[in-house]
């Protein structure tokens, strides 16, 4: 048990220290040696250097990745779009451009070509989107969810990117482009299954009499899967529309490769903006539903675990709040829990002080609870990476066993599923 304390401060040592060093940065509008090449040649007149260009950039694909030879930990990484007589502006939106839509594709003069280049450490991975003739209104002003919609409907994935992912924001089917740079650790879901057992999803729902509704959720059991024997651990997890898109390919690698044992997941359902918001912000009627009715349900249908350390709660942003939050309440039922990017700076309407949530573990004695957090460096520092440091320091100074991590990325379900399958491994 000694050597499983030791790990957590260790990583929280070196999350401290890595997490002190920028990841990224806007680069100067001539720092790219490819468009350096593309300015001369238009000026001197070559004859087919524009079209040369773009040939070559659909053979790579974008972004471009260039090297810095001053800074070999980093790469310079140029975001291209290819514009017409009527392209008033691209912006680049998540990633290293953030969520307020600010940041403008420059357009590079007598050629088709709108460009930006940012300087990005060599261990990132971050989802975008571009959105050509952008409205330019930040996305953190609008409140009603019939604009928002409208709003993230003007994004795209990058025309000429094959690396594709699942939207975070926007409608389900929704597809987002995203980076991986050479030193960024592999992702799971990218893995060669072919010669792995694969396990099923049941799409099924529940009566709550708490929340007095039917609840949608979706079941993973693993291959061989039987209502005998030894009872799985159970991993409950949120926003269970978009992570059953991927999380059932991570739990049947972890558990060939022997990382995790046989587990079962259920994924409820927070697709409509509005239930998500009310359930997962410090809910205690959701969060007695989670322990009083969906873990003794799945427990007698799925032959799940009655031990509270074999059982684990996880979620992002607002998620990764309400996943806290279930723990700290019922860690008679939740011994683990994984927060990814967890949403701390939220606080009750009325209630004078952000960051709720720390200050009841601050003022509350230490209970039998495991906890994983991570958040991502490229997310907003303010609401996200400072909500996140704190809850980490205040969790640790109550005596928590805890792994903290920082990961170059963003605010994605492209880095969270990276970050489930670590924290089931550290956890489970």
């Amino acid at each position: 048990m000694m050597a499983r304390r030791t790990f957590p401060l260790l990583a929280l040592h070196l999350a401290l220290v890595f997490g002190q060093i920028p990841t990224h940065s806007v680069a100067a509008a001539d720092s790219s040696p490819a468009l350096n090449r593309l300015r001369k040649e238009v000026a001197s007149g070559k004859p087919g250097a524009l079209q040369d260009f773009w040939i070559s950039v659909t053979k790579t694909g974008t972004p471009l990745v260039e090297p810095i030879p001053e800074k070999r930990d980093s790469s310079l990484v140029t975001f291209l779009w290819r514009g017409d007589e009527g392209t008033r502006n691209v912006v680049i939106f998540d990633g290293v451009a953030g969520f307020d839509a600010k940041d403008q594709m420059l357009h590079l003069a007598g050629t088709d070509v709108w460009y930006k280049s940012y300087r990005v450490r060599n261990d990132a991975r971050f989802a975008y989107s571009l959105s050509p003739n952008d409205s330019l209104q930040s996305v953190n002003d609008i409140k009603d969810e019939k604009q928002m919609e409208k709003r993230l409907a003007m994004l795209q994935p990058d025309p000429l990117n094959h690396r594709r992912c699942p939207a975070t924001f926007g409608a389900h089917d929704a597809q987002y482009s995203y980076v991986e740079l050479a030193d960024a650790r592999p992702l799971i879901w990218e893995s060669p299954i072919a010669d792995v057992p694969r396990g099923s999803v049941e799409e099924t729902s529940i009566y709550s009499a708490l929340l007095k509704t039917e609840k949608r959720i979706w079941v993973y059991t693993p291959a061989a899967f039987a209502r005998a024997g030894k009872p799985y651990p159970l991993v409950v997890l949120f926003d269970g529309d978009r992570n059953v898109l991927w999380i059932p390919k991570v739990l049947d690698l972890l558990i060939a490769q022997r990382k995790i044992p046989a587990t079962v997941a259920v994924m409820t359902d927070e697709s409509v903006p509005n239930v998500r918001g009310s359930e997962l912000m410090c809910n205690l009627q959701f969060t007695d539903f989670l322990a009083r009715e969906l873990v003794p349900w799945s427990r007698d249908r799925y032959h799940t675990t009655m031990q509270p350390e074999r059982v684990v709660v996880a979620g992002s942003s607002l998620g990764g709040l309400a996943s806290v939050f279930a723990g700290l309440r019922h860690p008679d039922v939740f011994g683990n829990v994984i927060s990814l990017s967890g949403s701390f700076w939220w606080k009750p309407q009325g209630y004078a002080e952000a960051e709720w949530l720390t200050k009841q573990v601050e003022a509350s004695p230490m209970l039998p609870v495991r906890f994983y957090l991570a958040v991502g460096l490229m997310e907003d520092d303010r609401m996200q990476i400072e909500p996140n440091r704190r809850m980490r320091d205040t969790l640790a100074s109550k005596g928590y066993v805890l792994h903290y991590s920082e990961y170059n990325g963003g605010h994605s379900f492209l880095n969270w599923s990276q970050g489930v399958a670590q924290g089931l491994q550290y956890l489970l």
